[in-house]
């Protein structure tokens, strides 16, 4: 019992002052010192199972100044230049991580004392279905009303969505790329931010100042293939479950929006990206004022952890950015900056009669080029760079064909009931029981997870019947090429 006594008390300590525990780490060699700190407090909360007790970082300002905290968040922007920093401060105490001496101008600086941080800019996971924090013991133990306003909204993927901003100052050598997931653990301060210090008056922004930090995984929930909770009729009653609840009782419908959904890249050269799909003959909806998310994006926010529901309209088109933009050195969002592993659904039933602006055309090209490419264009004052990505794409149509999107197949709607609601509310879907849920989610996330191969006799049977399709066409044009042989594997799979 007095064992698990002075555990309590040490979690508790470094939960309470954080500070204080850094203060009493050292190093011989000033360069190892940033690794000494994230080994120390990663290895302190694995030890103690306490990592789950750290306060998740949801609305900054209810916060004490140097609380620990832990913030899962998608990098959003690296482009900042690094910042200097004092590495030892007066009297031989360690700087970084927000602790400064007292400004004195008259004393002297020791150069050889100094060290650069990395500075970056994170924000919430784009697209993160809310039953994700639940799963993973995230939900927030305070209870509170307040809202948070972000200080940099236009550094957020998705417009006038609620979400939290946050520099971040890494002091060790790991290195962050655009859109990976993390969980940032680290002290929170409020100060200016970096690419404003030279301003008179800069504003401040939450920055936390990062201990150690440790990879999300793209499933958010980490995952195994196959799935534990697996069983045979796990599959037919999830595509029965979103037929039923989505898309009028279309089962063939439903798998083939599973199948893409659950699609990604296999590999890059010879290229095997996710499977596009258009949903044709999919209804727009009766009332665009008030009701223009559909039932599948509600029904595919239950069981996928990354979902991003994209209503195209002129309005969107013509006024909002689909790709990162660099303006005065800040890196603005787009709405195609999503973390990997991420479903993107497109719905065109809002767009009406007008002019489709340059910026629009070029909105419409990014989305074209993000599916055929699976890479995504970040344009800066100078030059421009693509970027990996690994995003599923699925669209929905009125029509036979888009207006605006090729995709690698077009399914048409078939309705087995009549008067559905596509566009129900989610306070009307029917949701499964929590195990039945969990089951689907459990199943998803490993085949989206999960390293698959096709079975001896099936990868025979799809190439027998690719030659015989080639024998048989008449022309070459109408045979079936490499890359739908490429398809039909990737079906299987």
């Amino acid at each position: 019992m007095s064992a698990q006594i002075m555990v309590s008390s040490l979690i508790a300590d470094a939960l309470a002052d954080p500070t204080a525990i850094l203060n009493t780490l050292n190093s011989d060699d000033l360069d190892a010192f940033p690794a000494v700190v994230a080994d120390h407090f990663k290895r302190f909360f694995d030890v103690h199972d306490a990592f789950t007790e750290i306060p998740p970082l949801e609305v900054p300002e209810i916060h004490k100044d140097r609380e620990i905290v832990r913030f899962r968040a998608m990098v959003q922007d690296t482009s900042a230049s690094p910042e200097m920093y004092i590495a030892r401060r007066r009297g031989g105490k360690w700087g970084g991580w927000g602790q400064v001496d007292d400004h004195n101008a008259s004393a002297p600086i020791d150069y050889a004392d100094l060290r650069e941080c990395t500075v970056l800019w994170a924000v919430s996971v784009p697209g993160e279905s809310p039953w994700c924090a639940d799963a993973i013991n995230e939900a927030s133990a305070r209870k509170n009303e307040r809202k948070h306003t972000p200080s940099h909204p236009h550094k957020f993927p998705l417009p006038a969505t609620s979400h939290v901003g946050v520099q971040l100052k890494i002091y060790n050598n790991d290195v962050f790329k655009s859109t990976e997931l993390h969980t940032f653990v680290g002290i929170l301060t409020s100060e200016p931010l970096h690419a404003d210090l030279e301003l008179e008056t800069p504003g401040l922004v939450p920055t936390l100042h990062v201990l150690f930090s440790q990879p999300v995984p793209t499933t958010i929930i980490p995952r195994v293939y196959p799935a534990a909770s697996y069983q045979n009729d796990t599959r037919d009653e999830l595509i029965a479950w979103i037929a039923d609840t989505a898309l009028a009782g279309d089962r063939d419908a439903a798998e083939w929006v599973l199948l893409s959904a659950i699609s990604r890249v296999q590999s890059r050269t010879p290229p095997i990206l996710p499977l596009t799909l258009i949903l044709s003959r999919f209804p727009s909806p009766k009332n665009p004022a008030t009701k223009t998310t559909p039932t599948l994006a509600h029904a595919l926010g239950q069981i996928f952890s990354l979902l991003t529901t994209i209503p195209l309209s002129l309005e969107t088109l013509n006024n909002t950015s689909f790709i990162p933009e660099s303006k005065h050195e800040d890196l603005h969002s787009g709405w195609l900056q999503l973390p990997k592993g991420s479903v993107c659904l497109f719905t065109e039933g809002g767009v009406t009669e007008g002019k489709v602006s340059e910026r629009g055309i070029t909105n419409l090209r990014a989305v074209q080029e993000t599916m055929s490419t699976q890479t995504l264009e970040y344009v800066f004052p100078f030059s421009r760079f693509s970027f990996e990505t690994d995003v599923a794409f699925v669209v929905l149509i009125e029509g036979k064909k888009s207006a605006f999107f090729q995709t690698d197949f077009i399914i048409p709607l078939q309705p087995t009931v009549s008067d559905f609601d596509f566009y129900a509310t989610p306070n009307t879907i029917q949701v499964p029981p929590t195990d039945k849920l969990e089951a689907f989610r459990d199943l998803l996330g490993a085949a989206k997870a999960g390293n698959m191969t096709v079975g001896e006799e099936t990868a025979k049977f799809i190439q027998e019947d690719f030659v015989k399709e080639r024998q048989a066409a008449s022309s070459s044009t109408e045979a079936p090429t490499s890359e739908e042989l490429i398809q039909r594997m990737m079906i299987a799979r």
